[in-house]
């Protein structure tokens, strides 16, 4: 999610509580048991069956892969002996990421990219069988954290809170919930639960007494809030509980609308919902297996489209969503219902003025697919997954969303990920979760910070012919929208820079920066993000520099 937000939908010890007495509870449960003092934990879903008529389940064959000039790596992975990564978030600019660790040794730990050694800690009540959640403002030097009975801020450069609200001293005050952030860390959004309603909070960062209160008593289900999610302009936010979702205005509280998750059925969602960067447009997503999309109009949302993963003997689940800045690109992850007992799971990308027919689909991601996190433009498409239960499937798929649906990195973990968060620029994504997989009983955290390669290429080479000189051809098309072929001929081995720059001279595209072998090369280049205009391409290999020009025309 563009937006770093935090809430985790299936993560342990607390989904149980959300019921209402008497209610048919569709969703996901976490098993505490405590073992020599230490807790272990694994999750239950429960299904919805669908007694209507049956379909099989919906394969989609993915596209064969692409060569990638593709250098994402691993820059550090911690492994926590005891304790669970729950959620994470990353700051826009990538440079810092919080995560807290939950079921043991509860804390929240502060991270640079340079190393898993935190720069500082924070350790929460440990007594309390509740999850962390986490925000940060754009550039890392503000942290949120919502945990048990508190509310804290922290400065980048201390684990000493500067702002801590407990909320036994508010009135009727349940337990702390999610939080979100704004762009400069001066605003923020927390939240309390409880029982039979829940509390949501406006708060300037120099002061715990809050800008404004909404109460929470939804028509339908619980009223516990399982999502807080700040626009990026930071002038609205969706809120949700089981049944119902909130647009409020950030700063004063103003209830801007009101919808259900499920029009159609009682069923809800533990998921965060969807909001663009000028919360112009929301998706929701349910257990009945919908993504529903509203675009603003004045006063209200009207409903632009829906997209239902096509049930079986069960509703499939649509499980998460997250929606670019610009409001152009939707993401989801679905969990799939094979039996009672087995599943899988998909992630779908889809073209917010396409309507409700996905852009692609990539299927057999094994398990719930529990967080999706797209860049600011859309181009990056993060998700984590708890993957297949014989660890046959990856847990983590990185994606260029115009390329198709293609992984162009993944992780398989000795375990399940359970969130994953995405700097504006996609360069580094951070994913957390649990070191054993989630179906199983156990503990221990994982926690990987990921170095991303975001160039706008896919690269092939041709060596069956045998080159004498270098060669940079013509673009083809050209002018181009919103992509072009690039191709290059290298007369001998060598390291090779292909870099693409505007009018002004500004390197904005590097698509080859490493040592290639002599051959026939092409680079498709993509410019989908940038605005039309005149670019010019540069080939410079071995001393050798040649230049050619190009024009993007929208």
């Amino acid at each position: 999610m563009w937006k770093s937000l935090l809430i985790i939908l299936f993560f342990p010890l607390f989904v149980f509580s959300q019921q209402n007495s008497g209610e048919n509870f569709i969703g996901v449960t976490e098993q505490l048991v405590n073992e020599n003092g230490v807790q272990n934990i694994y999750t239950t879903i429960t299904p919805e069956i669908n007694n209507g008529k049956q379909t099989l389940y919906e394969q989609t064959p993915n596209n064969p892969p692409f060569i990638s000039d593709n250098n994402t790596t691993i820059r550090w992975l911690y492994t926590d002996p005891v304790s669970v990564g729950n959620h994470c978030a990353v700051s826009s600019n990538g440079n810092y990421n919080i995560t807290a660790w939950d079921l043991n040794s509860k804390r929240v730990s502060f991270y640079g990219n340079l190393n898993s050694t935190p720069l500082w800690e924070y350790y929460v009540d440990p007594q309390v069988s509740t999850s962390s959640y986490v925000a940060i403002s754009d550039t890392g030097g503000v942290i949120a954290v919502g945990s048990t009975k508190n509310i804290y801020l922290f400065n980048n450069s201390s684990s000493t809170p500067f702002f801590n609200l407990n909320l036994s001293t508010i009135p009727y005050a349940g337990t702390a919930g999610p939080v979100d952030i704004t762009k400069d860390g001066s605003f923020f959004v927390g939240c309390e639960y409880g029982t039979d309603s829940s509390t949501i909070y406006g708060f300037n960062s120099s002061s715990t007494t809050p800008v404004w209160s909404f109460k929470v008593i939804p028509s339908t289900g619980a009223a516990r809030v399982y999502g807080i999610n700040i626009s990026g302009n930071d002038s609205l936010l969706i809120a949700n509980t089981y049944g119902v979702f909130y647009v409020l205005n950030t700063y004063t509280g103003q209830l801007i609308y009101e919808g259900l998750i499920n029009p159609s059925s009682s069923s809800g969602t533990q998921a965060v919902q969807g909001i663009s960067g000028d919360g112009n447009i929301i998706a929701t997503v349910n257990y009945r297996g919908y993504v529903r999309v509203f675009q603003r109009s004045g006063s209200t949302y009207n409903l632009l489209w829906q997209h239902q993963e096509p049930p079986g003997s069960y509703y499939n689940w649509m499980y998460s969503v997250d929606i670019s800045y610009n409001g152009d690109f939707i993401a989801c992850g679905t969990l799939n219902f094979l039996s009672s007992s087995s599943y899988d799971g998909k992630v779908k990308v889809f073209k917010t003025a396409s309507g409700g027919t996905p852009l692609w689909t990539y299927t057999g991601c094994g398990d719930n697919v529990v967080c999706v996190s797209l860049s600011k433009s859309g181009n990056i498409l993060a998700a984590a997954s708890y993957g297949a239960l014989s660890h046959t499937t990856n847990d983590f798929y990185l994606f260029k969303t115009f390329t198709g649906n293609t992984p162009i990195f993944t992780i398989n973990t000795p375990g399940s990920l359970y969130w994953c968060s995405t700097s504006h620029d996609g360069k580094t994504v951070v994913t957390s979760g649990k070191a054993v997989h989630a179906r199983i009983m156990g503990n221990g955290g994982l926690l990987y910070n990921i170095s991303v390669d975001t160039l706008l290429t896919s690269i092939s080479n041709n060596q069956s012919l045998n080159p004498t000189d270098y060669k940079l051809s013509q673009n083809y098309p050209n002018p181009f929208n919103p992509k072009t072929v690039i191709k290059y001929v290298l007369p001998e081995r060598g390291y090779i820079g292909l870099k693409v720059f505007n009018v002004m001279g500004e390197n904005i595209a590097t698509l080859v920066n490493r040592t290639q072998d002599k051959g026939n090369y092409e680079v498709t280049f993509n410019g989908e993000s940038l605005p039309s205009g005149i670019y010019f391409y540069r080939l410079e290999a071995n001393g050798k520099t040649i230049n050619k020009k190009m024009i993007l025309l929208k």
